[in-house]
């Protein structure tokens, strides 16, 4: 590895390194002051990682085969640089912490080896992306676009991404979500911290979803028809939003795989649930409003959060015997226990807060 730091030249060309030390495959250059990097095609660096530099120009020129990691992050690029398919071995791609506002998606389609693509905390407005690429992200599994400026997101682009596992849009401002997600591969969806009050699912089809996290949204309501489109999801996070009683609910616990719901932080009253997943087992309500709290028939194994609500009555008996783990910390009565800590044929023990009055 050679680290380079306190560059002065304005513009950098990589054959200087490759002349001076031909051994040389992987190079950092750091808090420097250049401002343009030229990677020439002969070059048989593998890895180049340029960080906080004044970089506003990279020039990757055709025919390179070697470099396979590239990484710019606190730089003053404002667009990706269209050279970058010259870099036919490229595996993994980051520019992060850039002031990048608009990005042309189909770029990268033709890059046969990208597995890899960050491009977090930039400024993007705009993301391009149309059916007529001209590739197929043959290898693109993973895409990070979180902190970003977004507003609005057309889904129905990245089904293109045939091996697509990971899609992360969180921390961005999206407010409209459109088009359908279809994706036999995609495992990891995150759309939290936007400001999104309504979503359709109804078009989509992700069968192989395992985690969908929306949190930190205005959603009011839960998704549309998210059953029946991530039939095997096992951990929906929709924490820190505006969702509140209804009987939209009971569709989530069809789902025979769910393994954690976490609806904390939201604006529910009750949770009286008749039936939850067999599979279920964690179950965060903490920090509603829940009043009322109910859940007879669960799996083996489940745990319930249920701290920081207005619950003051409570009937052990309405829980089913399969929980085995009960958290009421901050309401007026506190039924917390833990069986796994208890003795054989012990009961739970309820008190009523700011006293010492048992009621069990």
């Amino acid at each position: 590895m050679l680290t380079l730091i306190n560059l002065k030249a304005n513009t950098f060309n990589l054959d200087t390194v490759n002349r001076a030390i031909s051994y040389v495959t992987e190079v950092e250059i750091e808090r420097s002051s250049v401002k343009k990097v030229v990677m020439p095609s002969a070059a048989t660096i593998s890895r180049l990682k340029l960080e906080k530099t004044y970089l506003s120009d990279i020039t990757l020129e055709v025919g390179n085969e070697w470099l396979s990691f590239l990484t710019i992050t606190d730089s003053r690029l404002k667009s990706v640089p269209g050279t970058i398919v010259h870099l036919v071995a490229l595996e993994m791609l980051e520019i992060s912490k850039s002031s990048i506002e608009t990005v042309n998606l189909n770029l990268f389609s033709k890059l046969t080896q990208l597995r890899h693509l960050n491009l977090c905390d930039n400024k993007i407005l705009f993301l391009h992306l149309s059916d007529a690429a001209g590739g197929n992200f043959a290898q693109l599994s993973d895409l990070f676009l979180s902190g970003n400026l977004l507003t609005t997101i057309d889904l129905s682009g990245f089904s293109n991404m045939k091996v697509l596992e990971t899609l992360d849009l969180h921390s961005n401002r999206i407010r409209r979500v459109q088009g359908a997600m279809v994706s036999k591969n995609l495992k990891f969806l995150d759309l939290s911290e936007n400001r999104i009050e309504t979503l359709d699912c109804c078009e989509w089809n992700i069968t192989s979803l395992n985690r969908f996290k929306l949190s930190s949204n205005e959603l009011v309501t839960l998704p549309s028809c998210l059953p029946l489109t991530m039939p095997n999801v096992n951990y929906l996070i929709f924490q820190r939003n505006a969702l509140t009683d209804g009987d939209s609910w009971y569709s989530l616990f069809t789902l025979e795989g769910l393994l954690q719901l976490d609806i904390s932080y939201n604006r529910l009253t009750k949770a009286v649930f008749d039936i939850v997943s067999q599979s279920l087992l964690v179950l965060d309500l903490q920090n509603n409003n829940i009043k009322v709290l109910s859940v007879p028939a669960a799996g083996k194994g489940l745990k319930v959060l249920a701290s920081f609500n207005s619950i003051d009555t409570f009937d052990i008996k309405s829980l089913s015997p399969n929980v085995t783990f009960l958290e009421m910390l901050g309401n007026p009565i506190d039924c917390t226990f833990d069986r796994a800590r208890m003795r054989i044929g012990q009961e739970p023990v309820c008190y009523i807060c700011n006293t010492s009055q048992i009621l069990n």
